[in-house]
């Protein structure tokens, strides 16, 4: 469900979700009781019925080859007014460090290795109902905890300029697409390295009524292990050496400072 807002500003999203990172805080009591877990999958959303999938990983021999997982998440009560979501993805490759394929940080070996789009799954509703946008905004080497095989992936999404989107309870939302490009699996090291990406936190933004914006965690899965996918198997990969801490949005926000 879509609702306009006539007094949202024609922002550019990239400044609005800029501009939103600013003033990240813990809040609790209202952001509290939205909160219920989060999911991740390749392919698809990860629901009954749907074609998801816990690992992917193709054989490394083709430029021409990407691969999607969807973030998304579930709320124990509706939001309105939803302006713009912050994901924190973290991964942890089965090596002593990050090798140059996962080196996608600019003016590395794979720089521009992510993509991020509002593009919606298969099977689970959008949370912008057609209506967003979204982008990587940094891939973060020994992040989290200064470990050389960490990496994280921060990626924004907003509803474009002159809506809001609108969030029932109780249903699977994706909050967009992230993809995996297959550039550079000649030229880089590292493709066939397995990992494992948890799809750490998110925090959802709206606007309140009376002025002013609510930020609302949503961390931790909806069932065991829902937050985690693999990469050619994850086999040596950790997925625990990357918790949800409260701690980690703090990236988020030198980031966008």
């Amino acid at each position: 469900m879509r609702t306009s807002h006539d007094a949202l500003p024609r922002w550019r999203w990239t400044r609005l979700v800029a501009g939103a990172a600013l003033t990240l805080g813990w809040l609790a009591g209202p952001g509290a009781a939205h909160a219920a877990g989060t999911f991740v999958s390749w392919r698809d959303c990860r629901v009954d019925g749907a074609q998801w999938a816990l690992n992917e990983g193709h054989g490394c021999q083709s430029t021409i080859t990407d691969v999607a997982f969807y973030p998304g998440f579930e709320l124990a009560s509706p939001i309105d007014s939803v302006l713009a979501m912050e994901l924190v993805i973290d991964v942890d490759v089965a090596a002593l460090a990050l090798p140059a394929w996962w080196r996608m940080d600019p003016g590395q070996c794979n720089a521009d290795g992510w993509a991020a789009d509002a593009a919606p799954s298969i099977t689970c509703p959008q949370a912008w109902a057609g209506q967003g946008v979204a982008a990587v905004q940094g891939w973060l080497p020994s992040t989290p905890g200064g470990s050389p095989r960490h990496g994280r992936l921060l990626v924004a999404a907003a509803s474009v300029p002159g809506t809001l989107a609108s969030l029932e309870a109780n249903t699977p939302y994706t909050a967009c697409r992230v993809i995996l490009r297959g550039q550079n699996v000649l030229a880089c090291e590292g493709c066939t390295t397995p990992a494992c990406l948890v799809f750490n936190s998110v925090i959802i933004r709206r606007l309140l009524a009376g002025g002013g914006e609510q930020e609302i965690v949503v961390s931790g899965p909806i069932l065991a292990a829902g937050d985690r996918i693999t990469w050619q198997g994850g086999t040596g990969a950790d997925c625990q050496a990357v918790p949800v801490r409260a701690a980690t949005w703090g990236a988020v926000k030198a980031l966008f400072r």
